[in-house]
């Protein structure tokens, strides 16, 4: 078995967009991902996975919708900058954890975020998005919305 690595945040503010979904202390989710990836032997470049855990983890908020869904829109989050696919609704409790980040050393992980839920791929307007992603983006965006509650996007 691999070595337990330490974590850091790349960017604290995307993380704390999430943090409200979790049902466990920072630390226990923290702990939950560093025993995860301490099974990967590959540790170079970019990681993006999701995991189940022993018990529910949080909340997630995404949620698969068919064409006859109402009430999704488009709208920009609030603190975001680019749109994303929204549903008013409520959470649900889920047992996966969605990690996403990068190796910096061979016992460091960078944190791009963590949150309670299965991995998804980056949203068709995002900036860092690449040509070659969007096929796949557009499939899973078209086909899944963020939950959100009244007043959690910009008007």
């Amino acid at each position: 078995m691999s070595t337990v690595p330490e974590i850091r945040f790349r960017d604290e503010a995307h993380f704390a967009a999430h943090r409200g979904d979790f049902a466990l202390p920072l630390e226990e989710v923290l702990q939950l991902a560093r025993d995860r990836l301490a099974s990967v032997t590959e540790r170079t470049g970019w990681l993006h996975f999701d995991f189940r855990a022993g018990s529910v983890v949080g909340r997630s908020g995404l949620l698969r919708i068919r064409p006859w869904t109402r009430g999704d829109f488009w709208a920009r989050r609030m603190g975001r900058a680019i749109p994303s696919h929204l549903v008013v609704g409520e959470k649900r409790p889920t047992r996966s954890l969605c990690i996403w980040g990068y190796w910096s050393g061979r016992d460091r992980f960078v944190l791009h975020t963590l949150y309670p839920g299965i991995a998804a791929p980056r949203e068709i307007h995002d900036p860092e998005l690449a040509l070659g992603e969007l096929p796949k983006s557009l499939r899973f965006w078209t086909a899944h919305a963020i939950v959100v509650s009244e007043g959690e996007w910009e008007p």
